[in-house]
């Protein structure tokens, strides 16, 4: 549900930011009447192209993958390559443009009632009103890598319901006045208010009114908060299955579940790179002092 209800979100902003007024007057009518939004980038080789067809319309060729909540998002926002090779972004009326959807790509470990199938448009037309922005605004910054927040916090929201499970576990199991269960607990609550902490922190740094101006700021603390709330998830993860056990990761266990779930959820692209701009950004503020790189 976080990871729908984040690409959902993800997608009204960028309409806001993007949108012509009487385009954002249409897609809101369509997110009140209960369409579902989503954002759906990630493509293989067999990336999604807009062909020019008469009177400004494009026929769509190509699919995507990691298209979550697919037969359920009713208005996937998709980005498309343009013949000039500009990235254009459009919002697809799927319940009129119906889509392909190939399941048997979707084989996780964990989260697989997303829905996350390869989903290929070839053959179906968009009009000039489904074009959301200019070629190029999809990545615009501070916006792009800054949205890392969102599921920074969809993540987090993982690790406090794999907490709040291992507790009910070790409770109906009369396991609570163990010492040892007492110090990992101890460990686990000060593990998830750090990361709500984190969170609080990059809202803040976000909404500044700067915060457009000074988008490697910006971005930078976003990358921060992903690397952190990744790993606090990581330890949440070790900790409780300690103090489960092998019985608590037994199917049809609700922790066996979330366990997995969050572990797939974690494998988000590029945290490397993530941190590594990071510490660019950091170096490159060389005569800034640590108490004032983020909140001077």
């Amino acid at each position: 549900m976080g990871r729908l209800y984040e690409g959902h979100v993800n997608a009204l902003l960028l309409l806001l930011r993007f949108g012509l007024p009487g385009q954002v007057v249409r897609w809101a009518a369509a997110a009140a009447a209960g369409h579902l939004f989503g954002v759906w980038n990630t493509e293989a080789q067999d990336g999604v192209r807009l062909v020019p067809l008469p009177g400004g319309r494009y026929r769509l060729h190509g699919s995507k993958t990691f298209a979550s909540g697919a037969g359920h998002v009713t208005r996937p926002l998709l980005t498309a390559a343009l013949p000039d090779g500009g990235w254009q972004m459009l919002i697809l009326p799927a319940d009129e443009q119906v889509p392909q959807l190939d399941a048997s790509f979707w084989r996780p470990l964990g989260m697989r009632a997303t829905a996350s199938f390869r989903v290929d448009f070839t053959g179906l037309e968009v009009g000039p009103d489904d074009l959301l922005g200019a070629p190029g605004d999809y990545y615009q910054q501070p916006g792009f890598s800054g949205g890392a927040i969102r599921f920074a916090a969809v993540q987090l929201g993982g690790a406090e319901a794999v907490f709040d499970e291992a507790r009910r576990f070790l409770s109906r199991a009369g396991r609570t006045d163990d010492p040892y269960q007492r110090m990992r607990f101890g460990e686990l609550a000060v593990l998830v208010e750090s990361g709500n902490q984190w969170l609080r922190g990059a809202a803040a740094h976000a909404m500044r009114p700067a915060a457009e101006a000074e988008a490697a700021a910006t971005v930078a603390y976003a990358n921060l908060t992903r690397t952190a709330v990744e790993g606090i998830c990581l330890q949440v993860l070790q900790l409780a299955e300690r103090s489960v056990g092998a019985r608590g990761l037994l199917r049809p266990e609700p922790f066996e579940r979330l366990h997995r779930d969050l572990t797939h959820y974690l494998r988000q692209p590029a945290p490397d790179a993530a941190l590594a701009e990071a510490g660019r950004f950091v170096l490159e503020q060389a005569a800034t002092p640590a108490h004032g790189l983020w909140h001077g």
